[in-house]
């Protein structure tokens, strides 16, 4: 390879499935060089070499993180006790900071795929982003990559056009390439115990990592679409998180309450209620995008997730609208509960 990667593959690296990780990274590459040409950057960066905890970035691997254009990141419980996998996230989230025009949209520069069954809560940088989407099959909506590599070639042919053609989309937006001494100090987003990290969300995501401790930064905008502009965790950062203050919108208690809430009603039951409540949101909200839509664990992290993400915005408009289209769907009298909740919630909203 040489010159800028057109994307990065960031796994974590295991004996068991390496060849079947470079066997994915070459048909990805193979479909982007067809659909790009010659005379745009095509090839991708995959660092066979395993970088043990306390040794130095390569200077190939950093070349190719500060330069690239995407990272195509492949989930597994290894991956997110990867201190290196949380640098190369952390790094990928700063860059994005930096593209990301005063109040406008942030660019997606970051696509995370399961690349195996995920059998943990997800790291606070990634416990409310959009992994699924219906153009990379429903092989691969039921399943995981590697399964699908390994199933039906028709699906994993579809699964790979799909997404080169989605790369392909979001590369129109360029991203600032960072120094290499910079991108060398930057922080994980997450990783093993003891590697920098702030509180993940309650709930399903307890006791997971938090946000890039990079000053400054916040979560990126990742993932596939209806995914949008994530909340910031740390206090001082700009957007939509809510700031810090002595009121808090729900104790960890009355959150756990308000889910168990949502998920006994009917509205979150199936997965075509859930999406039909999503929609329901996302008209409410518009323009404000959200990105709470994960199927990583189920619906309890789906609803968890959702309610992680109005919880940290500025304003409870995002709550509200919670509310609002549970309503819609549910009608008054049902939703009447959990109205009261986000009420109760909206009283003591933080002030900026």
């Amino acid at each position: 390879m040489t010159g800028q990667p057109f994307f990065f593959t960031s796994y974590a690296v295991r004996r068991a499935d390496s060849p079947l990780v470079a066997k994915f990274h070459a048909r990805l590459q193979q479909e982007v060089r067809i659909k790009r040409g010659r005379s745009a950057p095509s090839d991708g960066f995959l660092d066979t070499v395993s970088l043990k905890l306390g040794s130095g970035w390569r200077p190939q691997l950093v070349d190719a993180l500060r330069t690239t254009r995407v990272l195509v990141a492949l989930l597994s419980d290894d991956y997110f006790d990867s201190e290196w996998c949380g640098r190369e996230w952390a790094v990928m989230t700063e860059r994005i900071r930096r593209a990301t025009p005063p109040g406008g949209p942030e660019p997606v520069a970051v696509l995370p795929l399961f690349w195996v069954p995920v059998n943990r809560p997800l790291p606070g940088p990634v416990s409310d982003l959009q992994y699924r989407t219906p153009r990379l099959g429903d092989a691969y909506a039921d399943s995981c990559l590697i399964d699908v590599m390994r199933g039906d070639s028709r699906a994993y042919h579809k699964f790979v056009v799909e997404l080169t053609d989605y790369m392909l989309e979001i590369s129109g937006t360029p991203l600032p390439e960072l120094d290499a001494a910079g991108t060398g100090a930057m922080a994980p987003a997450f990783g093993p115990v003891g590697a920098p990290s702030t509180p993940g969300p309650t709930g399903a995501a307890a006791g997971a990592s938090g946000a890039s401790e990079v000053a400054g930064t916040e979560p990126a905008a990742v993932g596939f679409p209806l995914a949008g502009a994530p909340e910031a965790r740390t206090a001082g950062t700009a957007g939509t998180a809510v700031s810090t203050g002595t009121a808090v919108p729900m104790s960890p208690v009355e959150k756990r309450e308000f889910i168990e809430l949502l998920l006994e009603s009917d509205v979150c039951r199936t997965r075509d209620a859930w999406d039909v409540y999503m929609e329901s949101i996302h008209s409410l909200i518009r323009p404000e995008r959200l990105n709470a839509l994960s199927d990583g664990g189920g619906v309890h992290t789906r609803v968890t997730a959702l309610v992680n993400a109005a919880l940290r915005r500025r304003t409870p408009d995002v709550l509200r609208a919670v509310a609002d289209a549970f309503a819609e769907q549910a009608g008054e009298e049902e939703a009447r509960p959990v109205r009261g909740r986000v009420e109760a919630a909206v009283a003591k909203w933080p002030t900026t």
